[in-house]
C-alpha cells in the first residue's frame, strides 16, 4: 500500500536531521470526536517511525484538524546520532526539543513499548507540553516486570505478530545496530516510571493487546492504577504492535480518549476563567 497523504519532514534537533513521518492536518475542525491538538507517536526499542506507518495512514484518512508526527529517535531508523544512546529522561527532553523545532506548544502523545517510558518522562519533566497520553503495550523497566520476563515475552510475541511486522522489525533492528540496542535496553531497565508517577498529571489511557506476549495484563493494569489520571483498556485480537497490525482499533480507542480529555480541559479552562 502506498503512503498516500503521508509526508516526511526533516527537522534538525541537536544538530542532527531527524526523520519524522507525518500525517498532515485535514478539515475536521468541527468534529467533536477528533482531538484538536497535534499528536506525537513515539516508537519502541529497536524500532523507528516505520512501526507507526499504518497508524499514520489511518490518521491521514480521518482528516484530523492537526498533524500527527512519528519521529525516529536519535540513532534509530534514519535519524543519525554520533553520541551514545539516550536514557528515558533524555528521550523525554529530546522530544520536547523536537516539539520546539516543529513549533508545537502542546501535543497529545502516544507511545508503544519503550516509547511509553519516553512519553511518561516527557509528561513528568515538561507537563505543560502534554495534553493527553495513550500508552500502548507500555514497558516499565524493572518496576513491574523482570528482564527475563521481557526477554521471554519478546520471543512469545514474535510468534503471534504477523509476518509483515516481523520483517519490518528485523529491518528496524538492523538500522539501529546491536551496540545501540543493548545500550538502550540498559537504559530502559534502569528506568522506574513508578517512582515519580505522581508527577504525571496528564490524563492517560493504558492500552494493551489481548495477545501481547511482552507486557502482561497485570503490569498494564497496575500502571493504569498507579497513574493519577489513568484508565485501562484491553484491545482484543491484537498483540504488542497494535499500532502496526490493527491501526483502526488503535486509532478508534486513542482518538476517542484524547477528544474526551480535550473537552474536559476546555471545560476546566472555562471554569477557571469564570472564577477569575
Amino acid at each position: 500500500m502506498k503512503d498516500q497523504g503521508l509526508r516526511t519532514v526533516w527537522p534538525v534537533v541537536d544538530g542532527e536531521k531527524t526523520r519524522c513521518r507525518a500525517a498532515p492536518a485535514g478539515y475536521e475542525v468541527g468534529n467533536e470526536a477528533s482531538p484538536r491538538m497535534p499528536l506525537l507517536l513515539l516508537h519502541g526499542l529497536g524500532c523507528s517511525s516505520d512501526a507507526w506507518t499504518p497508524s499514520l495512514r489511518v490518521l491521514a484518512g480521518r482528516g484530523l484538524p492537526q498533524p500527527a508526527y512519528a519521529p525516529d529517535f536519535p540513532g534509530c531508523g534514519r535519524t543519525r546520532n554520533a553520541g551514545g544512546a539516550l536514557d528515558m529522561d533524555e528521550l523525554g527532553d529530546w522530544t520536547a526539543r523536537l516539539m520546539d523545532v516543529l513549533e508545537i506548544e502542546r501535543a497529545h502523545v502516544a507511545g508503544n513499548s519503550l516509547g511509553c517510558q519516553a512519553a511518561l518522562a516527557l509528561a513528568r519533566r515538561h507537563p505543560a507540553r502534554v495534553g493527553g497520553l495513550a500508552l500502548l503495550g507500555p514497558t516499565t523497566g524493572p518496576a513491574l516486570e523482570s528482564f527475563w520476563r521481557y526477554a521471554l515475552g519478546l520471543l512469545l510475541d514474535g510468534l503471534v505478530e504477523p509476518p509483515a511486522y516481523n520483517l519490518t522489525l528485523l529491518k528496524m533492528y538492523a538500522q539501529m545496530g546491536l551496540p545501540r540496542y543493548v545500550a538502550t535496553l540498559r537504559h530502559m531497565m534502569a528506568d522506574d516510571p513508578l517512582a515519580q508517577i505522581d508527577r504525571v498529571q496528564a490524563p492517560c489511557l493504558v492500552l494493551r493487546g489481548g495477545k501481547d506476549g511482552i507486557v502482561p495484563e497485570r503490569a498494564a493494569r497496575e500502571l493504569a492504577a498507579a497513574l493519577p489520571r489513568g484508565e485501562y483498556r484491553e484491545l482484543d485480537s491484537t498483540a504488542h504492535a497494535a499500532g502496526f497490525n490493527t491501526p483502526e482499533l488503535f486509532a478508534d480507542a486513542t482518538l476517542k480518549f484524547l477528544a474526551h480529555a480535550e473537552r474536559e480541559m476546555r471545560e476546566a479552562d472555562r471554569e477557571l476563567l469564570a472564577g477569575g
